[in-house]
Order: structure tokens, then sequence, then C-alpha cells
């Protein structure tokens, strides 16, 4: 008696198809910008699946070590083709072979090539400008203002200038000779690579700063101080640092359930003191500052406890 097996293949729906083909594997993308793992980081934690240039960006811009997946500190990662595994390198302290090159600056072990094309580039100073010869590393050369006479005799040519910080330099070139600039905020709170920062006309630059760079990006502009404009800071976290620092705030407003009540300068709070709240008339408190009182209770307590009596003898109740 014979039995015949019976093979059943399943095929997929064009739906199921099409799914596939919008919503990949995710270990064909980084976890973190989603762009195609071309390189991987390759780290001792394990996730291997957020591209090299996201582990450069916390680490360099953020000075994060972290593993964005599981939060372990990797002293070390290794940039390479997905598919392998940290156990398959043969590192020895900041040696990796001849085709690795090792950037201390961030803990990151790059292939010779793509450290060449892809990451160089990235802390360069270039102008970026189309047809712009300028790569923030050959000095430019002044034109010389002396008189005709003088230009034939190098010994009394002007003297080279120091060079500035490559930043500077950068931004000096954009105006004088493109009538650009990039934001100092951005440059200043590493919101990117230098030489990813995009170059502004003044139009733009204003733009940026008051409503940000378009819905897609996520970015809203740089916050003004009231008290302080037109000064900006670049997010929300500097611009309450700011005024916490800088500036006053009402304590009993805050107690109230009432955030973020800032004023100028204590003259302008001790307004607003006297306005909304019981503020202590006696010349020493007023001296003292900050002597103010929520109720009238609390401030004739304070009254007879302090002065013996009442100090000015009116009340709001």
């Amino acid at each position: 008696m014979s039995t015949t097996t019976t093979t059943v293949v399943e095929h997929k729906t064009l739906e199921e198809e099409a799914y596939e083909q919008e919503h990949p594997s995710v270990s064909d993308h980084c976890l973190v910008c989603y762009s195609d793992l071309q390189t991987t980081g390759i780290t001792a934690c394990g996730h291997n699946h957020i591209c090299g240039l996201c582990h450069l960006r916390l680490r360099h811009l953020h000075s994060d070590k972290k593993c964005p997946i599981c939060k372990a500190t990797n002293d070390r990662v290794i940039v390479d083709e997905p598919g392998k595994v940290w156990d398959e390198y043969p590192m020895w302290g900041d040696e990796l072979g001849g085709n690795f090159i090792f950037r201390q600056d961030v803990g990151m072990f790059f292939t010779n090539p793509y450290h060449v094309d892809e990451i160089q580039p990235l802390f360069g100073y270039h102008c970026t400008v189309p047809q712009c010869s300028y790569d923030g590393i050959t000095p430019e050369q002044p034109q010389c203002t002396m008189a005709p006479d003088h230009k034939k005799n190098p010994k009394q040519r002007p003297p080279p200038k120091k060079s500035k910080n490559p930043v500077r330099a950068l931004q000096d070139h954009l105006r004088v000779k493109h009538r650009l600039t990039i934001c100092k905020l951005c440059i200043d709170f590493k919101r990117d690579f230098v030489s990813r920062l995009p170059r502004f006309t003044p139009t733009q630059l204003k733009h940026h700063q008051e409503k940000g760079d378009g819905d897609t990006s996520g970015f809203k502009g740089h916050p003004v101080c009231e008290f302080c404009k037109p000064k900006r800071f670049y997010d929300l976290t500097q611009l309450h640092l700011h005024l916490q620092k800088d500036h006053y705030k009402c304590h009993i407003c805050e107690k109230q359930g009432k955030a973020n009540q800032y004023f100028r300068d204590y003259q302008a709070l001790e307004k607003h003191f006297d306005r909304h709240h019981l503020l202590c008339k006696d010349p020493q408190c007023l001296a003292a500052r900050f002597v103010v009182f929520e109720n009238e209770i609390d401030l004739r307590a304070h009254e007879l406890h302090i002065h013996g009596g009442t100090t000015t003898g009116d009340t709001k109740i």
C-alpha cells in the first residue's frame, strides 16, 4: 500500500506582497533614522541595526555613548557591513587590523575607504556653495591694498593674517564671498555637523530663527526672550534656563499652579506682588525683598511675630 505526500504551497496575496514592499524587514533599515543599512554600527551589546552615522551623531554631537535600544554604554563601536557580530573582530586595544581606522574622539572604528569618503567630509568646513573651492584648510589669500609701487617688493607686502578657528573662518568666507551665513545657535549647540548645516541668506536666517525649517523638519524656530528681544535661544530648555538665571519668577503663582510667571526685574515682580498678593510694607521687609504672602492670615501672623502688630493698617479683605 503506497502513501502519497502532498505539499501545500501558500501563495501570498497581492495585498500581502504590497505590504512587504512598503514595510521591509527592520534589519534592512536603521532603527533610528530608518535609512538603508549600507553600513551598520556593531556593538558589544549586540544591537546592530543602527547605522554608523546615527552612532556618530550621538557620540560626537551629544556625547552619548549609550545604545539607543538597551541604554548599555558602548566604549567602542565598529562600523562595517551588516551581518557581522562583535566577537568576529580581533580587537586589540585601539587596533582592529590594517583595513580599519580608529577615531579616538568618538571611540569608533571605520573602514579606511568609508572614513575617507564619508566621515572626514562630515568634520570638514567646506563652503558647499556650487563651484566654490573653499575647503576650510587652505587659507584664502587677502587682496593687497598697498600702492602699486610696493607690490613689486615682497618685503613690503603686508604680513599674512593669523589663522582663525575654522568655524569663524568659514563664516567670514560665506559672508564676504557669498553673502550667506550659518545659524550661530545651531553651531554652538551642535544641531548637526557644520558641514551639513544649511547656509542662509539674511532673509532665510530670519525665517529659520522665527518660524523654523518647514513642517517636515520638526524644527519650529529658536524661541525669543520677551524681555531681551531680539535675543534668541536654541530651544525652550535654554530659554527657561535663561529666565531662571537672569529674570524673576513669582513663587506664589507657581504654588497656585500658575506656571512660568516671569518678570523682567524685581521692580516688576514687586508690583505684581502688591497687586495680586499680600506684600509686607515694612521698610525692612521691602529692603529684604520677597516678603510676600498668599493670604491675609499668613500676613497678619508675620506682622505680629516680626513687627509686633500691623505695618500699614490697610487690608485687602
